[in-house]
């Protein structure tokens, strides 16, 4: 669907997931790599030994896109680079605030060369202020954006006083930061893109990871707006100022099932009341002090008790489809190696496909949309695989040029 986009992606590997999505959408994503490669090629687990290992990582963020190298510490290669940008959409700038200006291939200088370019810096405090410039990792993001204050377990805390944080702060990992401010990154450049047809000027796109994670901290920040409350740590569920019932319980099968209580949906509390009472396990939960969600709120922990003994005499497939049937959102809590497993996504949605990649074939994770004619997706490309034909067909006498990093191709 942006076929014709053309990106020129700078990167130390916070914008790179924004280039994989653009890529695998159709754009012509050209990664620009210093002449060792970039930071994520060294990045483990890797396939295949020294010196021909391929970074998985490196793998899965960098599909359908082209490699080229350029030695930015070099004026000649700067010259190139800027070449490029003369003929580009997007510049995505993911090498941290300031740091392409120092080099001189900056918004400023390329989009001289091209007013109608759209340059996205995407860094992680923002291009000004007074933690422009700073350096993070997606923990410490996490930790100063606000959503490991949420994060945590409540097991054996002491909630008598009502004050206080429970537990430690727990951080999830897997790359959060770096997906949420690429998605970020995306929309508005694509935003940009949308206002360049009509204006035909170029923008310059300021995303932070830092404000895209602060605004991903769900109820913590409004309940401090509005009630000067402070949200408590609970085991895998949503944090509150005040203590939850578990929403987890113990399957016949041994797994867990997140079963949700229902708190402010009336009518589909009567639907699990009357699927309880068919196999005469409702108790005394038909009673009227439990029929409006306000009076229930005051029961809610011997709601989710008697909600407990049902899930422990069934098996967690049978409820999530039980349950789903009757329109409650209930779901089993599955372990990374069975969601890999599911059906839903192998068969029916085609969420992975084969993709031959350096002498043998790969299993690749496909966007998470489908449109119209869908996408396709390429492997991640060698370090320098496509320097000399694109260097070749756009700049042409320019690439004769003698520097180290044409040497090094």
């Amino acid at each position: 669907m942006l076929e014709g986009l053309t990106v020129l992606e700078l990167d130390d590997g916070l914008a790179e997931f924004a280039g994989k999505l653009l890529a695998d959408s159709g754009a012509e994503v050209i990664k620009i790599e210093p002449p060792r490669g970039a930071p994520g090629r060294a990045v483990a687990p890797f396939v295949g030994s020294t010196p021909d290992r391929t970074s998985l990582q490196f793998e899965h963020y960098n599909t359908s896109k082209q490699s080229v190298v350029l030695d930015l510490t070099s004026e000649a290669d700067r010259i190139l680079l800027t070449r490029l940008a003369a003929r580009a959409d997007v510049v995505l700038d993911g090498l941290g605030a300031g740091v392409a200006d120092s080099l001189g291939v900056g918004h400023t200088e390329l989009s001289a060369v091209n007013p109608a370019l759209i340059y996205c810096a995407v860094t992680p405090f923002g291009c000004d202020g007074p933690w422009a410039g700073f350096a993070a990792t997606d923990l410490t993001q996490l930790a100063l954006g606000g959503v490991m204050a949420s994060c945590g377990y409540d097991d054996g805390a002491d909630y008598a006083d009502g004050t206080g944080y429970s537990g430690a702060p727990v951080a999830p990992t897997g790359g959060h930061v770096k997906h949420l401010v690429g998605m970020m990154a995306v929309m508005a450049t694509l935003a940009a893109v949308l206002e360049l047809g009509t204006s035909g000027r170029g923008q310059f796109v300021d995303v932070s990871a830092h404000e895209a994670t602060a605004v991903s901290t769900e109820m913590a920040v409004p309940f401090w707006l509005y009630q000067q409350r402070e949200v408590h740590r609970h085991t895998a569920r949503h944090a509150m100022p005040a203590r939850t019932p578990r929403w987890q319980h113990r399957c016949a099968d041994g797994k867990y099932l997140l079963a949700l209580p229902l708190y402010i949906d009336d009518a589909r509390f009567a639907a699990l009341v009357e699927w309880f009472d068919s196999e005469g396990m409702a108790e005394d939960l038909a009673d009227e002090k439990y029929r409006r969600s306000m009076q229930r709120e005051d029961h809610m922990f011997h709601v989710v008790d008697v909600i407990g003994r049902f899930c422990a005499r069934h098996d967690s497939d049978h409820l999530f489809r039980e349950a789903q049937a009757r329109r409650l959102p209930w779901a089993p809590v599955n372990s990374p190696d069975e969601l890999l497993a599911d059906p839903h996504f192998t068969e029916h949605r085609d969420t992975f496909v084969s993709v031959p990649a350096h002498g043998g074939v790969h299993l690749y994770a496909q966007p998470p949309f489908l449109i119209g004619h869908g996408t396709s997706i390429r492997p991640a490309p060698r370090l320098g695989e496509h320097t000399r034909d694109v260097l070749g067909a756009v700049l042409e006498d320019e690439y004769t040029t003698d520097t180290p990093a044409r040497q090094q191709v």
